[in-house]
C-alpha cells in the first residue's frame, strides 16, 4: 500500500440507483445543490451565447454536451460519490489549481507576447523551445504543460514541439510511481525525455 493512497474497500457505488435519485434531491446535499446550480448557469450561458461562440459550432456543441453530460452525472450519483470524488477531490483541490495555472499561463503569454516579441524569439530558436518543452515535460504536474499547449493554439510553436512536451509530459498520474520507487520514475522520465526529444527533432527537421 502506497502511503496517502486511498482504498474505499467497504463502499460500494451505484452510479445510477434506482429508486433513490429522487429521494436524493428531496434531501440535497449542498454539494449537489452548488454543483448542479453553477452547472445549469453555464450550460444557459453556453446556449445563450454569452459565454464561448455566439454561432454553433463544434466548439459550442461540445462545450454544451460536455456541460449537460456534467449536470447528468451530478443530478443522478450517490451522495458518497459526489461529494467525497466530484466535490472533495475535482471541485475543492483540482478545480482551484487548474484555475490558477491557466489563469498565470495567460498572462505570463501576454507579457511575453506584448511586450518581449516572443513569436520573434522562438522562431529564431526552435532547437532550443524544444528542450525546454522537454525539461518542463519532466515535471510531474499537468499545469506548466498548457504553456505549450497555449503557445501551439496562437500558432507560435509548431506541433512538433507540442507532440514533444505531450510525449514526455505525465501530468501527477506519475506521483504514485514516484512514492513508491524514485528509481522507476526517473527511468521511466528518462524513456519519455528521449524518445519525446526524438519525435521532435524529427518533426523540426521535417518542418512540420
Amino acid at each position: 500500500m502506497c502511503e496517502g493512497f486511498q482504498a474505499h474497500l467497504d463502499d460500494t457505488c451505484q452510479c445510477f440507483p434506482r429508486g433513490f435519485i429522487l429521494q436524493q434531491w428531496k434531501d440535497c446535499s449542498a454539494a449537489r445543490g452548488i454543483l448542479a446550480a453553477g452547472l445549469v448557469i453555464f450550460l444557459i450561458a453556453v446556449i445563450s451565447g454569452q459565454i464561448g461562440p455566439s454561432e454553433w459550432n463544434w466548439k459550442k456543441l461540445t462545450v454544451s454536451g460536455l456541460s449537460a453530460l456534467s449536470l447528468f452525472i451530478v443530478s443522478t450519483v450517490p451522495d458518497h460519490f459526489l461529494e467525497e470524488h466530484l466535490w472533495n477531490h475535482v471541485a475543492r483541490k483540482h478545480f482551484p489549481r487548474i484555475f490558477l495555472w491557466t489563469l498565470g499561463t495567460l498572462l505570463i503569454l501576454h507579457i511575453l507576447t506584448v511586450h518581449l516579441n516572443i513569436e520573434f524569439s522562438i522562431s529564431k530558436a526552435p532547437w532550443v523551445v524544444l528542450v525546454i518543452a522537454c525539461l518542463v515535460g519532466l515535471i510531474p504536474e499537468s499545469g506548466p504543460h498548457l504553456f505549450f499547449v497555449t503557445l501551439y493554439a496562437q500558432g507560435t510553436i509548431p506541433i512538433s514541439i507540442l507532440l514533444a512536451s505531450s510525449i514526455v509530459q505525465d501530468g501527477h498520474g506519475m506521483l504514485p510511481m514516484l512514492a513508491h520507487s524514485r528509481r522507476a520514475f526517473f527511468v521511466i522520465k528518462g524513456i519519455n525525455f528521449a524518445v519525446g526529444i526524438v519525435c521532435g527533432a524529427i518533426g523540426l527537421s521535417l518542418g512540420l
